[in-house]
């Protein structure tokens, strides 16, 4: 009896330890580091209605059939613990025809200087756990080993207060007038010097030259400009709006402030 018992334990043994696996690949989180990534996040100061406000924005890296691809997704704030989870891309009710990433901003509120945890959940995936450090100066992401996204910036500089900034848009008969508003805005504004890096609504690379990105989509020369404004708002409203109705098309200028109002 015993022996016949005997023959029956390796097979007892390896039936037991397949139900196990069986059930660990049903309920566990995804542990593979080498996940395909599917995301990118950035890193995103909001200029609004007088506040900055932190955000986390996110799109997939793959192209979708619509412009208006949104992600499933969702944000909380427990103290200095941030936490975003991302789902899926939703299809939108009404198709708006064309091809690009699905997108969402994730709002974190405004955050005083210190340093908070920061937790990306992505579905079944194992979730991502790095440090957000904010200082008067800039937001610094420590995100070690991100799982199924890619971090694009891990530094957000904070545009200065009473910063403007932007960039005109000239046809090549107007450059005269270009010359002529920049040293009219230099008589009611001042230099803004800013270190080279990403600021967000523009990025500063090694050349020191201001890009913009898909925001300034333009196919004539454009000019950055970036100023320390402390002057009667009023006044910027007037040369701006004097250039535009003397020049029209010819010029497009394009400011904005860190109240948020956009000129």
């Amino acid at each position: 009896m015993l022996t016949r018992l005997h023959k029956w334990i390796p097979l007892l043994c390896v039936l037991l330890f397949w139900q196990a696996c069986n059930t660990d690949k049903t309920d566990a989180p995804v542990l593979d580091t080498e996940v395909e990534k599917e995301y990118e996040i950035d890193l995103w100061e909001n200029l609004a209605n007088n506040l900055r406000t932190f955000q986390i924005r996110v799109n997939t890296i793959k192209t979708q059939d619509c412009l208006n691809y949104y992600i499933e997704s969702s944000a909380n704030r427990n103290g200095n613990n941030l936490e975003i989870n991302l789902g899926k891309p939703q299809i939108p009710t009404l198709c708006d025809r064309g091809s690009s990433p699905a997108k969402s901003n994730l709002e974190l509120g405004s955050l005083s200087n210190g340093t908070y945890s920061l937790t990306v959940k992505l579905g079944q995936i194992v979730p991502s756990t790095g440090r957000l450090m904010v200082n008067n100066g800039s937001y610094f992401l420590s995100m070690p080993s991100p799982i199924g996204f890619r971090v694009l910036h891990n530094t957000l500089f904070r545009i200065p207060d009473n910063t403007i900034w932007g960039y005109i848009g000239y046809e090549l008969s107007a450059l005269p007038a270009v010359d002529q508003f920049l040293q009219d805005l230099a008589k009611i504004s001042q230099e803004q010097s800013l270190v080279k890096g990403y600021y967000g609504y523009f990025n500063i690379p090694d050349n020191g030259i201001m890009e913009f990105g898909a925001q300034a989509a333009t196919d004539r020369p454009i000019l950055p400009i970036v100023r320390r404004f402390q002057a009667n708002e009023k006044d910027l409203e007037s040369l701006i709006s004097a250039y535009r109705d003397k020049y029209g098309k010819e010029l497009s200028i394009h400011l904005r402030n860190t109240n948020g109002k956009e000129y």
